[in-house]
């Protein structure tokens, strides 16, 4: 929790001031994390100050939410991309990602509990940066990173807004949903990697083996996808693990007749 704070306070997330008339400061609170690998096995243990972004009001506190996400089209066009060209694929992690997002408008939040600044217990935070939680903070975050990685030279792609490109005489470099880098210039990965570090504090993860709840695993000329692990957490949540398979979902011998049941009182439900 103080490395939070530290990290937040760094940041200069917020400003304390006291609460302007007719505002209202939305609540926080901290949410622990465990980060797993794809084995199940625990990366890092994680703690994160959460707005309730719930009772934000349009208008009022946030507009925009809209933010791009990596179309599982363009994750498989890459993916082959790169199997076929043996390139490898380079994951990143950005370290509190939505602290870099500027926010546009006017929102207050109650100190954070059991870390209230002396002397001033009666103010509150006036944020300057995006926090989790809050309905704008995804595309608050977009919305820097792309202004930021364009500085770097990548382009945005106009069908998929979440893949950045560059072409040069070494080859080409591409960016998937700020985090997974592809490509064939290995110099410039290298210097894209250093550009992020310097503006994001990101963390290299080396080699990508986890991505979008897909498992990756790589071997000569071949990269093979899994949802293995999101289907059996899929299960474990819904008290389905130990259910059997069945090739139909109803039992094999039951006999339908037209006049069985009530008549659905709403068609356009089911007609479409």
């Amino acid at each position: 929790m103080d490395e939070e704070m530290d990290v937040l306070e760094a940041n200069q997330t917020w400003d304390l001031v006291p609460l302007p008339p007719g505002k209202r400061a939305i609540s926080c609170k901290w949410i622990y994390i465990a980060k797993v690998n794809h084995d199940d096995s625990v990366a890092r243990l994680k703690v994160r100050l959460v707005v309730k972004g719930y009772v934000q009001v349009y208008g009022v506190d946030y507009t925009e939410t809209f933010s791009p996400v990596a179309k599982m089209a363009s994750v498989r066009l890459l993916i082959s991309l790169a199997a076929s060209s043996q390139w490898l694929l380079h994951y990143i992690d950005v370290k509190n990602t939505f602290l870099h997002g500027d926010l546009q408008e006017e929102v207050y939040m109650k100190q954070p509990p059991e870390i209230i600044a002396e002397r001033e217990s009666g103010y509150v935070c006036r944020l300057k940066k995006s926090l989790n939680g809050l309905k704008q903070s995804l595309g608050a975050w977009f919305g820097r990173f792309s202004f930021v990685i364009s500085d770097f030279g990548l382009r945005r792609s106009a069908k998929d807004h979440s893949v950045f490109f560059r072409h040069s005489s070494a080859g080409c470099i591409l960016l998937v949903d700020g985090i997974v880098i592809i490509g064939s210039d290995t110099a410039e990965i290298t210097s894209l990697k250093t550009f992020l570090q310097n503006q994001f504090q990101t963390k290299d993860l080396g080699s990508l083996r986890y991505f979008l709840e897909i498992e990756v695993a790589h071997c000569k000329w071949r990269i093979f996808l899994s949802q293995r692990k999101y289907t059996l957490d899929l299960l474990q949540n819904t008290d389905m693990i130990g259910a059997k398979p069945s090739d139909t979902p109803i039992l094999s011998r039951t006999k339908l007749a037209l006049e069985d049941g009530e008549v659905c009182a709403d068609l356009d439900t089911y007609w479409g």
